[in-house]
């Protein structure tokens, strides 16, 4: 069975993301729905962090380019 890309083998899943193999596994809960969200929720909080921080190098990028062009 497939759910939004995770590919469900009774009580494990796999997804592929930039060509690596993720696995999840329901453990000792029993509850392969709870471990899913929990990778996910983990990934979007790592993406936004790393989106974040390129935002800050960007942003300093420019900041010198702005004062290399005023001097």
């Amino acid at each position: 069975m497939t759910v939004y890309g995770w590919v469900i083998l009774g009580d494990a899943a796999t997804k592929r993301v930039n060509s690596q193999e993720i696995i999840a596994t329901a453990g000792k809960s029993g509850d392969l729905g709870a471990a899913i969200r929990a990778w996910e929720d983990d990934e979007r909080h790592r993406m936004v962090h790393e989106l974040g921080n390129l935002g800050r190098l960007v942003n300093d990028a420019l900041d010198r380019l702005r004062q290399a062009r005023d001097t």
